[in-house]
């Protein structure tokens, strides 16, 4: 409780500043009117400073009859009360927010298990990349996907999976050569839509369908990129996609060089 028994006195204080400060104006004024024997003008003055004394005085009083205390302090209260409240809201959404980040965190585990499982049980590189495009396949709708593997000593990418694609395989590249050379050297997931209707056609029972979406990113270890994914989709991947792609670019990364080294 906050104690206004303290402002009371203050209130006091300044009260008699004015009283004193009021007495002495008179009294200057009261021998200026004994020495100069003029009384016609500086009478009035004193009349209107009775007059402010006196309003002064009766304002004080009914200011201060008429405060209550207990309104001042429930105000008060309520100020506090609310304050407590917006931090209470704030904790709130903050602790809402970490379990959502928490949630988000085990469903992108979740998924990139699923993504990575039976990999242990392949034996070549081309098991391995056809096996990772089919599991991707089961998390994201795509309609084609492609694996580039670079080996330890060799310079360009090749093709070593596929999924859902018909014809010959894409031609190696090297790094920073067209767009997948690029998202190798830069070592980012890149999102590209609207795609040109020459980029690559896909034939399916449905006829010569376009997909209007790529998303590139590659498979990092050790800060070098060792492989490059290259998924066609209908459809916008969302955030949480996104997240589990990114995620794949260093874990994935590390199981491929892990495999590769195990078969040297």
């Amino acid at each position: 409780m906050i104690n206004l028994h303290k402002y009371r006195r203050f209130v006091m204080i300044i009260f008699m500043v004015i009283i004193i400060a009021a007495f002495l104006t008179l009294a200057a004024i009261w021998n200026s009117l004994l020495t100069a024997g003029d009384v016609r003008n500086e009478g009035w003055i004193i009349v209107f400073l009775l007059i402010l004394v006196a309003a002064s005085i009766a304002l004080f009083y009914f200011s201060f009859k008429l405060s209550d205390p207990v309104a001042f302090q429930q105000n008060v209260d309520n100020l506090v009360a609310a304050e407590k409240e917006k931090l209470k809201k704030k904790m709130e959404e903050k602790k809402s927010q970490e379990k959502e980040m928490l949630t988000e965190e085990m469903n992108v585990k979740e998924k990139i298990d699923q993504i990575v499982a039976g990999l242990q049980s392949v034996k070549t590189i081309d098991s391995f990349a056809n096996k990772v495009l089919m599991n991707i396949s089961k998390q994201v709708e795509i309609v084609r996907g492609i694996f580039f593997f670079r080996g330890n000593k060799e310079e360009s990418f090749a093709c070593k999976g596929e999924y859902a694609l018909a014809g010959n395989k894409p031609a190696p590249f090297k790094m920073g050569e067209n767009l997948t050379g690029q998202v190798a050297k830069n070592k980012t997931l890149t999102t590209i839509h609207e795609i040109p209707d020459d980029y690559f056609r896909i034939e399916s029972g449905l006829g010569g369908a376009l997909p209007k979406h790529l998303i590139i990113f590659p498979l990092v270890c050790n800060n070098e990129t060792v492989a490059v994914i290259e998924l066609a989709t209908f459809k916008k991947i969302d955030a949480a996609q996104v997240n589990i792609l990114n995620t794949l670019i260093s874990d994935l990364g590390e199981r491929l060089n892990k495999f590769v080294s195990a078969k040297l």
